[in-house]
């Protein structure tokens, strides 16, 4: 409103000669004036453009500390969860390669054992060693011990097959087995032969009318058969084995252990 008073403040100034002539004057301080107006009015304008997009941009930038602070926080938070997670990886990369080393020397284990049980094959008779299942198991172990690649066979495949013999070895050890169906060559006539085995330490065998008896021993490259020529020991083994198989009459017998000498 003060500049509505500048024209005519500056009029009274001038002396009257001066009025008309001054007309043209005049005319160019308004329109000087107008002119001043209206910039200072789009000064005022940009000022309060400027005043709103100021305000605007300290919202913008109160909203972006807020973000940024919220994504430090995250980020931490990150690091932290990846840190756990790394924790957590190494520790089973640990455990992993604490159970490779195991198996690994399990493995180196196994192959000692496997010269163990296989030794132990020659002395079962060829009676438990024909059933199929441990037949099977013993084709098995033969066939792993023979291989290269062991790296490459099942651990778990490798000691099915030698628990397996193992215990069916332990199990013929324990009790007396009678068997039948053996031929043998004795007098220079094939004759059948039935018999008995004390586990794994000795058996007998004879044939059924008494005439001819043989002395098995087990040894490193399998059993052994022996021909027994005294005839009262040959009867000794034919009343053994009737007793071991049940088809004599109950009886205390003589052991002729030291056959087995």
């Amino acid at each position: 409103m003060k500049l509505a008073f500048i024209p005519a403040i500056l009029a009274t100034l001038l002396p009257l000669s001066a009025q008309e002539s001054g007309a043209e004057s005049n005319k160019q301080l308004r329109a000087t004036v107008q002119k001043w107006i209206s910039v200072m009015k789009e000064t005022q304008k940009t000022q309060q453009n400027w005043r709103e997009q100021k305000q605007i941009l300290l919202d913008s930038k109160v909203s972006l500390l807020s973000e940024n602070t919220q994504m430090e926080t995250e980020i931490l938070s990150a690091f932290d969860r990846l840190g756990s997670t790394d924790e957590t990886s190494r520790k089973k990369l640990a455990e992993k390669k604490q159970y490779d080393d195991g198996r690994e020397a399990f493995r180196d284990g196994l192959n000692d054992l496997d010269n163990k049980v296989s030794a132990v094959i020659p002395l079962l008779p060829r009676e438990l060693t024909s059933q199929s299942k441990l037949e099977k198991h013993i084709a098995d172990h033969k066939n792993f011990v023979i291989r290269q690649d062991k790296e490459k066979i099942s651990l778990n495949g490798r000691l099915t097959a030698m628990l397996a013999i193992l215990t069916e070895a332990e199990k013929f050890n324990q009790i007396i087995t009678p068997f039948t169906g053996r031929s043998a060559e004795a007098g220079g006539q094939k004759v059948l032969l039935d018999g008995i085995y004390f586990g794994l330490a000795t058996g007998f065998a004879a044939n059924e009318a008494g005439t001819v008896a043989l002395l098995l021993q087990p040894g490193p490259d399998g059993w052994t058969e022996t021909e027994i020529t005294d005839a009262d020991v040959i009867g000794q083994v034919r009343e053994l084995i009737n007793v071991g198989n049940a088809s004599g009459e109950i009886q205390l017998v003589t052991v002729p252990l030291e056959i087995a000498k």
